[in-house]
């Protein structure tokens, strides 16, 4: 076999009848996922579907983009590794092996007490937090289960909750969704 001239990314040989072959070198594109949140990632072209295959093998100087979509619960932070940054999609030229990072994070949503009625008491989370006298706010991760307790105070007595999901005079076990 005879080694003739070679092109960025290939190389070419001849057979004894005189036959070429071109042959492309390839890299591998690896898709990582970081967080307490969860997503996928894919690219264009087709290569890595990141739930599934997160490594993708491309022909060296191949222009591949890839793109994170968080899940229902998750919102997409960011990229790193590979040039990429930023939350837009992470445009890579194969020039050997890349390693990108995807980072998805647990979405937060705010959870309010709001007191009712001419009668005074507290309301207070096991998961810290709440403390509703002073403190009737507070930001939890998506899907975080708060327990609330309504204690009375003085002459007063608790008539009962009403909204997120919680009824009657007990503790209120909400989770926090949206």
């Amino acid at each position: 076999v005879a080694v003739g001239c070679a092109q960025a990314g290939s190389s070419t040989t001849s057979d004894a009848q005189g036959e070429t072959e071109t042959e492309t070198e390839q890299d591998t594109l690896s898709a990582t996922k970081e967080g307490n949140g969860g997503g996928t990632i894919t690219t264009t072209p087709a290569g890595i579907d990141c739930g599934v295959d997160c490594d993708g093998i491309y022909d060296r100087g191949t222009s591949v983009t890839l793109m994170a979509t968080p899940d229902m619960r998750s919102a997409f932070v960011g990229w790193s590794g590979g040039g990429c940054s930023g939350t837009d999609a992470c445009v890579v030229t194969m020039d050997g092996a890349i390693a990108v990072t995807a980072t998805f994070s647990l979405t937060q949503h705010t959870l309010t007490v709001m007191r009712a009625g001419n009668g005074g008491g507290t309301v207070t989370s096991a998961a810290a937090g709440i403390a509703c006298g002073s403190d009737c706010t507070e930001t939890y991760d998506y899907d975080t289960s708060v327990m609330l307790t309504a204690g009375a105070n003085g002459s007063s007595t608790f008539a009962g909750w009403s909204g997120g999901n919680c009824s009657g005079t007990g503790t209120c076990t909400t989770t926090i969704t949206d």
